[in-house]
């Protein structure tokens, strides 16, 4: 038995199915999604604690793969309804190399993206080691790292943001541990 809807001849058997598989794809993909979210908050914990992993890295990186998904899960779908997805797939891929091509094109953020992985592999600086940068003479406690910018509190307690690629200009002084808490004010015995 069929059913014409706007001229259009729909199998109600065939619309059960889609619309079966479509609540089971999402609801599915959902508790996928609350399963990652919960594993990725516990795992940006722990490596808070350690410092290995800056705030914001968690955050961008749990962002762009929840996105990631998300559009994996919708494409599944517009395939389960008959939709071919191989020239929406195309022109995402193609958007995404044109974004890519134009990024290049802006050295300031491209350097600085580069620096961060940089000094991520070679450790250069933690958080929460006092560093000084010559010769300008920047000192402080390094309190925040991202992408773009690696933030500095100073002896009077201002921020200072300097980009990452700096790092990579400049000749950096890093202060040992123990001379870290005698410039605090706090003697360790």
């Amino acid at each position: 038995m069929s059913i014409v809807f706007h001229g259009l001849t729909i199998d109600p058997e065939w619309l059960l199915h889609r619309l079966t598989y479509t609540v089971l794809i999402v609801v599915g993909g959902y508790l996928v999604l609350r399963w990652y979210g919960h594993v990725t908050r516990r795992l940006m914990e722990y490596l808070g604690k350690r410092r290995a992993l800056a705030r914001g890295y968690g955050v961008v990186l749990q962002r762009m793969i929840t996105w990631f998904l998300w559009l994996l899960i919708w494409v599944v779908v517009l395939r389960v309804w008959g939709v071919d997805v191989t020239a929406i797939w195309t022109t995402f891929v193609s958007l995404l190399a044109v974004i890519g091509v134009g990024m290049l094109a802006v050295w300031a953020m491209v350097s600085n993206i580069t620096a961060r992985f940089f000094i991520w592999f070679w450790q250069p600086l933690q958080l929460g080691q006092r560093i000084e940068i010559f010769p300008e003479s920047l000192s402080g406690e390094v309190v925040e790292e991202n992408l773009m910018f690696t933030e500095l509190r100073q002896e009077d307690g201002t921020i200072v943001v300097i980009p990452n690629n700096l790092f990579f200009q400049r000749i950096i002084r890093r202060l040992p541990e123990a001379e870290k808490t005698i410039m605090q004010g706090k003697t360790t015995l």
